[in-house]
């Protein structure tokens, strides 16, 4: 059993892969994060999904289709979803304290978006004292500002290499 480490999905909600917006590579992020899930449950590690709950009128408004973690990522019996409206799943929510009841020290961290809530949740988790793992096939974003999703998601990884193990789940076999 991998009692003291977690899985941490961010913010892999339907409104994310809507036809018309949809996030950068996201049959690839998807089958990864499938990988990584059933990976993480064969070795006992805790699930929790994070889930933004956005304002009226926000693509991930909650109780609307789009708020809905994706119906690829199957929610099973002793994953924990956390719901939270900042950037950061630590602030302002139950997931710190929960975390230590559970004794879970190593943090794997997974999901949406590279720039905002994943190098928020990395930044966060480290400053609590967790190791913290990001699967830096397993986060996604989309192009802005002139540059490319992929560019944003490389900015991200280098950015955080000094606080996180970087890691890829298509290195792994199952």
């Amino acid at each position: 059993m991998n009692l003291n480490t977690a899985l941490v999905i961010v913010d892999v909600q339907a409104n994310m892969f809507a036809p018309e917006n949809c996030i950068h590579g996201a049959d690839e992020l998807l089958e990864n994060l499938q990988k990584l899930l059933y990976l993480s449950r064969a070795s006992n590690t805790q699930v929790i999904f994070i889930q933004n709950n956005g304002k009226p009128g926000d693509p991930d408004e909650e109780r609307t289709e789009g708020w809905l973690i994706h119906p690829e990522l199957s929610i099973e019996n002793g994953d924990l979803i956390v719901q939270k409206k900042l950037a950061d799943p630590f602030t302002e929510t139950e997931l710190h304290s929960v975390l230590k009841k559970k004794g879970i020290q190593k943090l794997i961290i997974a999901g949406l978006q590279s720039e905002f809530c994943i190098e928020a949740t990395c930044r966060k988790a480290a400053d609590l004292g967790y190791g913290v793992t990001l699967v830096s096939d397993t986060h996604s974003t989309y192009a802005s500002n002139g540059e490319t999703a992929e560019q944003i998601k490389d900015r991200v990884n280098k950015s955080l290499k000094d606080i996180v193990t970087l890691w890829r789940v298509s290195d792994l076999e199952l």
